[in-house]
């Protein structure tokens, strides 16, 4: 069983775990690469329980030692190296000496096993749910910053082509509480953060609901500070051998979401997709080889070069 399998059992059966089962869960969750390097008594210690209480935990998941448990955490670290600095070095390591192919391989086969296990593990109900709640919202607030900026200004760009209620926090010039500052009950804020977490994106989403609004995210853990408060979440994979982590499935989700929203958006989203595409068109805003040969005519027919 690999880590991420492992996680999604430990998540869903967390609700029914007992308190002290449950700190040490949380901290497994938390904190893989402690569990795949310290010793069973010193993770108890750091989770604060008692190492037998270790030892239920890896019964209650059907395994026959604590050691078993511990070998999905341990093979994650091996295949994935945390910290830039060292999985930049081991990154240079596997590129050199024309191994360029392998690695582009790896990059390769870690990108297309996350966007599979992205739409497997959530499954069509976990969008769908996602994207109802994002098409009920008054106005959706949507915020995604540093590496995940990227994934949030693609849903802003495509969502408005056929809805005109998004609000972008981007936090230009340090603006993004203001932005914030209408947020109602009525909203949706829509958030995607993955670990280490970006501290205005959490409490952007903190604010959402602490205002009565809903919100969605799409983290990378369920028990991630996101998770935990959302009304819905879709968890996402982000390996990478690369020295930074993937955001290649969290692209795709967003694809999806806005692919389902618009299959479900009837006539009013042709009539503004329409409306979107002819006002492109107007500004001239994509390049046309056509466009191109009759520029060149016009400056032939004036005698110009």
């Amino acid at each position: 069983m690999d880590l991420a399998s492992l996680n999604k059992r430990i998540a869903g059966s967390f609700p029914r775990l007992s308190p002290q089962l449950q700190r040490a869960a949380r901290y497994m969750l938390d904190r893989p690469d402690d569990v795949a390097l310290m010793s069973m008594r010193r993770l108890a210690k750091a989770a604060e329980v008692h190492p037998s209480t270790m030892v239920r935990l890896a019964k209650v998941f059907k395994f026959s030692s604590y050691n078993k448990f511990r070998e999905p955490f341990q093979q994650h670290l091996r295949i994935r190296p945390k910290g830039f600095l060292e999985r930049a070095r081991n990154l240079q390591a596997r590129g050199a000496g024309g191994k360029v192919q392998e690695l582009l391989r790896d990059v390769h086969d870690a990108d297309v096993a996350n966007i599979k296990e992205a739409f497997e593990a959530n499954g069509a109900k976990k969008f769908m749910d996602c994207a109802k709640a994002i098409t009920k919202g008054h106005r959706v607030f949507v915020v995604g910053l540093r590496s995940c900026f990227p994934v949030a200004f693609f849903f802003h760009y495509v969502y408005r082509m056929f809805r005109d209620n998004a609000v972008l926090l981007d936090g230009r010039g340090g603006t993004l509480a203001d932005d914030l500052r209408v947020f109602n009950s009525n909203d949706v804020i829509f958030a995607v953060s993955f670990e280490p977490y970006t501290f205005e994106t959490v409490r952007s989403v903190e604010y959402a609901k602490k205002h009565g609004g809903k919100a969605v995210v799409l983290t990378d853990s369920p028990v991630s500070p996101l998770a935990e408060i959302a009304d819905h979440a879709l968890i996402i994979p982000k390996d990478s051998p690369s020295f930074f982590d993937s955001v290649a499935a969290a692209m795709a989700a967003v694809e999806a979401l806005i692919a389902i929203m618009a299959a479900e958006g009837g006539s009013p989203a042709l009539a503004s997709i329409e409306e979107s595409e002819s006002q492109l068109e107007v500004f001239d805003a994509y390049w046309h080889q056509s466009k191109k040969r009759r520029g060149k005519t016009a400056k032939n027919k004036s005698g110009r070069s």
